[in-house]
């Protein structure tokens, strides 16, 4: 029976244990000794209180904890023994199907197991097969009596957050953000979010979030590129794929929501439908792509590149600040990069990829609004330019003879903006500006420029283009300075699919506010952009707050706007493809 947290903090100590019976095997105490610690905001913190209790237990008590816990397809297994939980874990693995050659083979490893440590080998089986088991099995008879009592305890705790997830209830988005949370204890560095491709901090991240899209109840497993798949199959037979998901990769110090929420909105939601017995008519794939941002290999989209058939082999090549190719980092991480063609997805096949994902700028928040659908995704140019002049004495040149760079560069700049406000959708920006050998009483006879364009069609970009190109060409003969430049960057813009668009917006008026929604382009990039070459693309954004800051420690979002999202991003699902 599930309970909500307020129930569960409303109850007596009493209640308290009798409502937590059977998360921890056989072993009330366990909540016994945790209750003092709450109120609990959270599911997670129930179950850091729980563990916690369990580890600082005597270690004659945690013996006993282990002890209460069955053999795997053991004597208890076969005479109908088991509790529930334990019996509904092992039929999930397959153990009541072994063939009878595995069977021996288990009940040898139980044997053997017993003989070296004296208490029964504790799995958490979910997420395994019959074969995983008896490999995890074997590898870790080769362990030492304390390492091995410490796993027990570790597995324990995994095995309870299973069980507590199937018991606990939550408001989405206070799962939601609860999730992003924990997620960013996670990192790189001590005082930040930092998480780049293939680290031991990714690794870890990647195994936490299988845990939870298990805890889900779905399928999940973690593939050759380093995604982290989860799948939640249709009955429906031959249905075709729906797939979201989006990055949990990181910038240097990051934010807590940017690409995650959209691995951890979808989780949350399939647990809920779920466990509510909903049916749909596709499966489902939540994608946590493994590197979007590229930062440690300077490549973006390399998991969403392998799913859309686009994986480009030579970036295996590729070498960190390190030294560390991405073909070396893969198979530090255990996978095998000649697998990451076969991750390529059958187009015919998928129905949509939905990706869900903070706005990243203030439009949604200066306008009022939780939720907004995107149109498209900007297609962007970024050019390198160096500006020429002539360098002389900032006492003796006069005025009218000057052929001052920065000047000329400066002019340039405030004609880029001017241009871009002119052209509707169009943003540009000169990032960077610097004078070349600088000096405080020279002329500068040097300057190098960028700028980066971004508009939500092409045309719309090429004509702002131009028009820059036109006015910079102006301005350097004007003031006798030359130009040199040269393109760094194009990527096309990404028109989102009409009707995957309009499902949204109907969503939203459903769920969420009936206004019409507000649609609006992506002035960033997404794993989306790569996807849209496999099938039908759409986004959904999610305001974000202070400010609409984002790429930064201070990204914010509300649980309020999470549960919107949470239950339009659920309505749009049991929808989809269902006539009119």
């Amino acid at each position: 029976m599930r309970i909500t947290l307020a129930e569960l903090n409303a109850l007596d100590r009493p209640g308290f244990v009798a409502a937590l019976d059977g998360i921890y095997e056989h072993s009330p105490w366990v909540a016994e000794a945790a209750i003092d610690a709450g109120p609990f905001a959270s599911r997670l913190a129930l179950l850091d209180a729980l563990n916690a209790a369990m580890l600082a237990a005597p270690r004659d008590t945690q013996r006993a904890l282990i002890d209460a816990h069955p053999e795997l397809a053991g004597k208890a297994a076969m005479a109908g023994a088991l509790t529930a939980e334990s019996q509904r874990e092992q039929r999930g693995a397959g153990l009541d199907r072994c063939s009878a050659e595995e069977y021996a083979e288990l009940q040898r490893l139980n044997a053997d197991y017993r003989a070296r440590f004296g208490f029964p080998f504790i799995v958490a089986v979910k997420g395994h097969s019959r074969a995983s088991i008896i490999a995890t099995w074997a590898e870790r008879l080769l362990n030492d009596e304390d390492t091995e009592f410490a796993r027990a305890l570790h597995e324990i705790g995994r095995i309870a957050a299973f069980r507590l997830a199937d018991r606990i209830r939550e408001p989405a988005g206070d799962e939601i953000i609860s999730l992003c949370r924990r997620l960013a204890m996670l990192s790189e560095q001590p005082d930040g979010l930092t998480c780049s491709c293939l680290t031991p901090t990714h690794r870890a991240t990647a195994a936490r979030l299988r845990d939870w899209m298990l805890e889900a109840g779905l399928e999940a497993d973690i593939d050759a590129i380093g995604n982290v798949v989860g799948r939640w199959r249709s009955a429906q037979p031959g249905a075709r794929t729906v797939i979201t998901g989006s990055h949990y990769d990181t910038v240097i110090n990051g934010g807590h929501y940017d690409g995650r929420l959209g691995v951890l909105l979808p989780i949350v939601v399939l647990g809920q439908l779920r466990r509510s017995g909903v049916q749909l008519p596709f499966d489902v794939e939540i994608v946590a792509f493994s590197d979007e941002e590229g930062v440690r290999f300077q490549s973006t989209f390399l998991g969403s590149s392998a799913l859309a058939g686009h994986f480009d082999p030579m970036l295996l090549a590729r070498r960190d600040r390190d030294g560390i190719s991405l073909a070396e980092a893969l198979q530090q991480a255990g996978h095998d990069p000649a697998e990451i063609p076969q991750l390529a997805r059958d187009p015919q096949q998928i129905a949509a990829f939905v990706e869900v994902h903070i706005e990243q700028g203030p439009v949604l928040l200066d306008e009022g609004r939780a939720l907004g659908v995107v149109t498209a995704i900007n297609g962007a140019e970024r050019h390198a330019l160096v500006v020429t002049g002539r360098a002389g004495h900032a006492g003796t040149v006069p005025m009218r003879l000057r052929r001052d760079a920065a000047a000329a560069a400066a002019e340039m700049l405030l004609a880029v903006e001017n241009i871009a406000r002119d052209h509707d959708g169009v943003v540009a920006t000169v990032g960077t500006l610097t004078v070349l050998g600088g000096a405080i009483n020279v002329i500068p006879g040097r300057c190098e420029l960028s700028i980066d364009l971004r508009a939500p069609d092409d045309a719309r970009r090429i004509a702002a283009r131009d028009a820059i190109f036109a006015a910079i060409d102006a301005i350097a003969a004007r003031r006798a300075v030359t130009v040199e430049r040269r393109q760094v960057h194009e990527a096309a813009a990404t028109p989102c699919d009409p009707a995957l668009q309009q499902a949204l917006a109907e969503a939203i008026q459903r769920r969420a506010d009936p206004r019409p929604p507000r649609r609006l382009p992506s002035g960033a990039g997404h794993d989306a952009m790569m996807m849209a070459r496999l099938a039908p693309m759409a986004m959904l954004f999610v305001r974000c707050g202070n400010g609409g800051i984002s790429h930064h420690p201070e990204e914010q979002m509300t649980a309020d706007d999470a549960q919107r999202a949470a239950d339009v991003f659920g309505d749009f699902l049991t929808c989809l493809g269902r006539p009119a």
